[in-house]
Formats: C-alpha cells, sequence, structure tokens
C-alpha cells in the first residue's frame, strides 16, 4: 500500500466532531464522485460515507448499500446518497473547521502526498469545476499558500512546501502524518547544516595546508643562506619547527615553543620571516 493510500485509510477512521463537518466531508465526496452513487473496493471508505451520512441526517439520507464485482472481479462496495435540500456554499464553509472537514473529503477521493523522505507535495485531482473553487476557497480560508496546473486535463491544486504540507495534514486531521514530515524537515535541515559546516571545514582545511606548503618551501630555502643565521633566535626557532612539522597547525606549533606561544603570535613570526625570505630574493 501507498503512503497515500495509508495516510487516507488513517482519514476515512478519524473522528467525525460535528454534523456541520460531516456535512462539509459529505459534500465535497459527492462533488469529487460527480454523482450519488459510491463505489469502492475500500470497504473503509464506504463506512465513512455511511457515517457522515448518519452524522449529519438532518442533510443528507442514504437511500441503499450494495456490493457487486466489476468487470476485472473485484468486490466492490457501494452506497447511494441523496441531499434533502443542496447546501449553501458560504453556509457549509463558515467555520474553519468544516473548511478543514470538506478538504478533508476531497483528498480522500482524488488526493495524492509524497512520503516525508521525498520533496514535500500534496495535490488534489479535480474533474469538477465547483469541487476545485471550493477547495481553493476553504484553502485560502485556512491560510495555506497552493498552486494550480492542468495534468491529463483535469484541474489540480498542489502544494509544495514542508511548511505548507505540514499545515494542510494538520487541518484534515492527519496530524501522525505532520509529525513525520516535521520530523524529516528537521533532519533534513540538520544534515544540510552538518553539509555545510564539513564544506566550509574542508576548505579551510584545504586553504590551511596549501599556506603551509608553501610557507614551508619559502622557510626551507631562507634557511640555506646565510641570511637566516641573521635573524634573532626566536624567528629561527619558529622556522625551525615550521620546517619540521609541516603538519601541524599553527596553534599546534605554538605549543612546542618555550613558553607557549598563542596562534596570532606564531602567524606573526612566520609572516616576519617570509617578509625578510622575499626580500633576500
Amino acid at each position: 500500500m501507498s503512503y497515500s493510500s495509508e495516510l487516507k485509510s488513517q482519514l476515512t477512521s478519524s473522528e467525525i466532531k460535528s454534523k456541520c463537518c460531516a456535512s462539509a466531508e459529505l459534500f465535497a465526496a459527492l462533488l469529487m464522485n460527480s454523482g450519488d452513487v459510491f463505489f469502492s473496493a475500500d470497504k473503509n471508505f464506504i463506512r465513512r460515507i455511511n457515517a457522515l451520512v448518519m452524522k449529519s441526517r438532518e442533510s443528507a439520507f442514504r437511500k441503499r448499500i450494495f456490493y457487486r464485482k466489476n468487470k476485472r472481479g473485484i468486490f466492490l462496495f457501494g452506497t447511494e446518497v441523496s441531499w434533502k435540500e443542496t447546501p449553501e456554499i458560504q453556509k457549509l464553509l463558515r467555520k474553519p473547521c468544516c473548511a478543514s472537514a470538506f478538504l478533508r473529503g476531497c483528498f480522500i477521493r482524488a488526493g495524492y502526498i509524497t512520503p516525508p523522505d521525498q520533496p514535500a507535495r500534496a495535490d488534489i485531482s479535480f474533474k469538477n469545476e465547483q469541487a476545485m473553487q471550493i477547495c481553493r476557497h476553504a484553502l485560502e480560508q485556512c491560510g495555506i499558500h497552493y498552486n494550480t496546473t492542468k495534468r491529463n486535463g483535469n484541474d489540480v491544486v498542489y502544494i509544495k512546501s514542508v511548511e505548507s504540507v505540514s499545515d494542510f495534514l494538520a487541518r484534515i486531521g492527519a496530524v501522525g502524518a505532520m509529525l513525520e514530515f516535521e520530523n524529516s524537515r528537521i533532519i533534513k535541515k540538520y544534515k544540510n547544516e552538518v553539509n555545510r559546516i564539513t564544506n566550509c571545514d574542508n576548505a579551510n582545511l584545504d586553504k590551511t595546508v596549501s599556506a603551509a606548503i608553501r610557507q614551508t618551501a619559502l622557510i626551507s630555502e631562507f634557511m640555506t643562506t646565510a641570511a637566516f643565521e641573521t635573524l634573532p633566535e626566536q624567528l629561527k626557532e619558529i622556522a625551525r619547527l615550521r620546517v619540521e612539522n609541516d603538519s601541524l597547525s599553527l596553534k599546534e606549533l605554538g605549543a612546542l615553543l618555550t613558553p607557549v606561544l598563542g596562534k596570532s603570535g606564531v602567524a606573526h613570526r612566520l609572516k616576519k620571516i617570509e617578509d625578510i625570505a622575499n626580500n633576500v630574493k
């Protein structure tokens, strides 16, 4: 079972909190279904439809439940639903909870979401123009950023950023999936930060090694000249240490001196030797 299918299965088992939300979700399912008769190989989905009807019985009623096999021999569950009176859209979605319920109904019927370990994306495909427009209104009411596109002749509303996908999941009641996406986002953030620091450290290391090689070569050549012997003893000492320990950092070189010299002090002495050596050239 795909991640989207597992999520939809969880949503069909979620609590139906109020009559108004039941009516909003049921209305979404009917619009997405383009008709009053539902067929599905998923028994939980048909149970969900019937539960929504029972919860919103003042608005709709169930005509019948039936079972049949399709041409491929797959056993289908079915139910037929009718409205007592077609609901007013503005009245139906007047509460944020009802807007969320409408989105849940759309997603269960024709939604898709990527697994948490993949780039975040959630989308809903529409054959019904009215359903798409109401979905857009519901997303705006919930403060969720979205985009639209066309795919295989259908209108598609999609959400891309991790933050927006997480908000969407929380709104439709998929709290567990939302936490998975948040965990994935945090892990990805820290991995990127670790990679950035590692790359920065590697770049600094390469720079340090290159400088040490260049510096060691210059000092080695300078030590063969008479001018080297005229240097103060503290400069000659650090020069010898540099040549003998070309892989050590400035801090490590300073630790070999008595008394110990800090990183900036070592750098200052080596720079002074370099300047003298370059003038001798």
